[in-house]
């Protein structure tokens, strides 16, 4: 698979304002973060990391940021990331630099396949428990998924982190009787709902929503900021 490479530029200037303008210009604020290094502003086109998270192997990505004007290219993994919770649009990006000859810990997502045998024929019901778990690796070998077939389950029955697939490219660090999915009993037919019981209350008004969002996109605008501001001075050692 060829390898990714994301462009970015330096900036020097932080705030509010210039992260607004610079979200405008069509980039957002980034930091790059780890490897026992000073911290570095950058601005990177939200495109290219939204494709990224987008990606099967979404957070645990490893591609390599290549810095404008240089020859600089450094592979990392996305540390975090902000979302405006009302227009979904990306906000901002921490990158983690990565070595790729040191082991990492990372969560990796399950993947359930299969019919459990207690849906099919008895009609029960199957719950995910556990959605993701816990391996150490190397950058190279962390796996998009962890596959548990589910065909064999019965009412009642349930599988763990033991029962997860083995590699010895990873070591599962989760504790093993963590319950990762279950099939429970058909469910009951619900109770009529009881005479007399007053109506929910009334869900607030679109504007109060709107308000709402856009002081939560701001709240996230603050903390991008606040760390930048914690960045600024050692990038400039």
């Amino acid at each position: 698979m060829k390898e990714v490479v994301v462009d970015v530029t330096r900036r020097e200037a932080i705030g509010k304002n210039v992260s607004r303008r610079l979200r405008r210009s069509g980039a957002i604020p980034a930091v790059l973060y780890g490897g026992g290094k000073d911290p570095v502003l950058l601005q990177v086109d939200p495109v290219r990391i939204e494709q990224i998270l987008r990606s099967e192997s979404g957070v645990n990505t490893i591609f390599q940021l290549n810095l404008a004007g240089t020859e600089q290219r450094r592979h990392v993994m996305i540390r975090e990331y902000q979302v405006d919770p009302l227009e979904g649009e990306l906000l901002h990006a921490d990158f983690l630099r990565i070595a790729m000859d040191a082991v990492i810990e990372v969560e990796v997502p399950i993947r359930l396949h299969g019919e459990a045998a207690g849906v099919k024929l008895d009609g029960g019901i199957l719950e995910p428990v556990t959605r993701t778990v816990r391996i150490s690796c190397l950058p190279g070998d962390i796996p998009e998924h962890l596959d548990l077939d589910v065909s064999a389950m019965k009412i009642n029955d349930h599988m763990s982190v033991a029962d997860l697939p083995k590699s010895d490219k990873f070591t599962l660090l989760s504790d093993p009787g963590l319950t990762v999915v279950i099939v429970a009993p058909p469910a009951k037919e619900e109770a009529a709902a009881t005479p007399g019981v007053e109506a929910a209350a009334p869900l607030p008004s679109e504007p109060e929503v709107i308000k709402k969002g856009k002081q939560m996109a701001e709240g996230e605008e603050g903390k991008a900021e606040e760390g930048e501001k914690k960045a600024k001075p050692e990038a400039k050692k």
